[in-house]
């Protein structure tokens, strides 16, 4: 029963809030919080290329499949242009259902004087969404049995689709600022960006069913503790239709020596989750993970355990191997 009563939790949620998934490393893979991040470096780090690698998993604390979540991206710096790509998977544990995306994005940067202490850009990301599902994976209240209570995957549902793969074009905009004057210990930045402003048609059926647009809000402040310690608290507000998100933390560092960092923080996730990080960044090459502690009212089925994330930045200059750091480790 206890298993059942979480397929049809996790289903709701996917039917009733048209919500996009989530990701704990917002900040990691910046083309998927706001397109005018694309070529930006905001970790102190420059350079003119990056690569971005992730994987999240969760759910699987309450017997089923898990949820995974992989990304893989590139964007560069070109003149006052920034240019990427972005390939998101997403796929559930629940009737295999899956989401892919992929966007190329382009930023261009409003301010980019080297003596300035300002950075402005504004992004736009344009691709394809594509969605799909196995219907034969799922039970239905017109499967209901009265005599045992339960959902009788012998009971022909009655249901229907015109589509069970769908394809869509879709488009992302975005805006940010910071400012970075050496000679203060402190660097505010904040970045607001829409998603989904073409409002694609994501119904598998006849009836049409609009996906609604996000709003992303991403205001923060890099404050220079010492030579060797860096705290960067920040804020992440999500809204999509009637669902929202609220993201409050801090990432830290301490610098061993340069160019090489061990990465900390903390996140609370407003009645959802906390989140925990741990990496190091040597050289070039950056390793983050995360671990959300689960804090809503599933964590009674999940025991508090959440989602485990890992991410893998590489970045470089031109005319160098990205990848000379790992010889020496």
């Amino acid at each position: 029963m206890k298993r059942l009563l979480i397929y049809i939790l996790l289903i709701c949620g996917y039917t009733l809030s048209a919500q996009d998934f989530h990701i704990s490393q917002y900040d990691v893979l910046t083309l998927y919080n706001n397109p005018a991040l694309t070529g930006v470096s905001r970790d102190g780090q420059p350079a003119d290329y990056k690569f971005y690698l992730t994987h999240r998993s969760q759910w699987k604390s309450i017997g089923i499949k898990p949820f995974k979540t992989y990304s893989l991206a590139y964007d560069m710096k070109y003149k006052r242009l920034g240019i990427g790509a972005l390939l998101l998977n997403n796929r559930s544990g629940l009737g295999n259902f899956n989401t892919l995306n992929f966007l190329v994005s382009g930023s261009y940067f409003i301010i980019k004087d080297p003596n300035s202490p300002h950075v402005l850009t504004t992004g736009i990301q344009i691709g394809l969404l594509n969605k799909s599902f196995d219907p034969q994976q799922y039970l239905y209240e017109s499967q209901y049995n009265a005599s045992t209570g339960m959902l009788d995957e012998g009971i022909v549902s009655g249901e229907s689709y015109a589509h069970t793969s769908i394809l869509k074009f879709d488009a992302n905009l975005g805006i940010y600022y910071s400012y970075n004057e050496k000679e203060k210990k402190y660097h505010p930045f904040v970045g607001f960006s829409i998603y989904h402003i073409t409002k694609p048609n994501e119904s598998f059926t006849s009836t049409k069913s609009k996906m609604p647009m996000r709003f992303n809000f991403n205001p923060g402040c890099e404050f220079i503790v010492s030579d060797k310690v860096k705290l960067i608290p920040s804020i992440l507000y999500m809204n999509q239709a009637k669902a929202s998100e609220f993201n409050i933390g801090a990432l830290g560092t301490y610098r061993i020596k340069e160019k090489n960092d061990i990465i900390y923080g903390i996140n609370y996730r407003w009645k959802d989750a906390v989140i925990i990080h741990a990496g190091f960044r040597k050289d070039n090459i950056l390793f983050r993970m995360s671990y959300d502690v689960n804090t809503s009212y599933l964590s009674a089925y999940t025991g508090n355990r959440g989602a485990f994330e890992l991410s893998l930045v590489v970045s470089g200059k031109k005319g160098e191997n990205p990848f000379k750091s790992i010889k020496s480790f």
